[in-house]
């Protein structure tokens, strides 16, 4: 029997976090780690200033454990793995988050950071996310998709970003591969209200993407597809390494030694 570590940014009351439980609670040995109130777009915060107050939580489906932690998704399973729990899990699930994360929404994504803290200790991870608040696809066919993940393909060698439509189930038509949208899909704007003549707010808002980028996974995810995009969060990028030494801003290991 497996075990699998819940956690989210939506907070642990949130209902996708208790769908995901009611989905996977037969399928191994369930924890839940998650924060005690909405976190979204923390990206991949933690705290360092304050403690961190954890308490036991009464989790609305049967688990092992759970806890309601006061602080980030990242923290959540940081103090799951280092301190909560007695052993590793074998699988931490992220989600299911009230929106989706599509292309650069991964850089705010607090439900994001959960599975990519997850693979920073080497444990298979997944980002599941919900294109509006119809649960029905989810319940009837994500038990299936994870049970086959968790079967056929599950390993740390990156996180799988899943975005899940909220059509009716007789929609539905799969899930796919696809490409993360590329910056811009979404714009952006914000709003501002002046407070006096020295001092304004600014509300963030959303505009609807005219012109979605065919096979990306805004487009799949509108035809009624999950799509399936495997990230791997690297930040070093070696393909301009000889170009800096060959400017003379950085020296080779050779050129130091000699």
């Amino acid at each position: 029997m497996i075990k699998i570590l819940l956690t989210n940014d939506d907070g642990i009351f949130a209902e996708g976090i208790e769908v995901l439980a009611e989905i996977v609670k037969e399928f191994g040995e369930i924890y839940v780690a998650a924060p005690d109130r909405q976190r979204s777009a923390v990206s991949h915060g933690i705290t360092i200033h304050e403690p961190i107050i954890v308490k036991k939580y009464n989790f609305p489906v049967k688990v092992a454990s759970a806890w309601s932690i006061g602080s980030t998704p990242a923290d959540c399973v940081r103090l799951a793995l280092n301190n909560l729990l007695k052993e590793k899990p074998d699988l931490i699930l992220s989600g299911i988050n009230n929106g989706t994360n599509y292309g650069g929404d991964i850089l705010y994504s607090g439900t994001v950071a959960g599975a990519i803290e997850g693979y920073q200790y080497k444990i298979p991870s997944l980002v599941l996310s919900l294109d509006g608040s119809n649960f029905d696809v989810c319940r009837r066919y994500l038990g299936d998709f994870i049970d086959k993940y968790i079967k056929l393909a599950m390993n740390n060698n990156y996180v799988l970003n899943v975005n899940i439509p909220s059509c009716e189930p007789d929609e539905f038509k799969g899930a796919v591969y696809a490409r993360l949208s590329p910056p811009g899909q979404y714009p952006f704007y914000f709003k501002e209200e002046k407070v006096n003549d020295e001092t304004s707010s600014y509300e963030l808002n959303l505009k609807d993407s005219s012109n979605v980028e065919e096979d990306s996974d805004i487009d799949y995810v509108k035809q009624g597809y999950i799509s399936v995009t495997p990230i791997a969060p690297n930040f070093e990028n070696c393909q301009h390494v000889e170009h800096l030494k060959s400017i003379g801003l950085v020296q080779g290991i050779a050129a130091l030694e000699a």
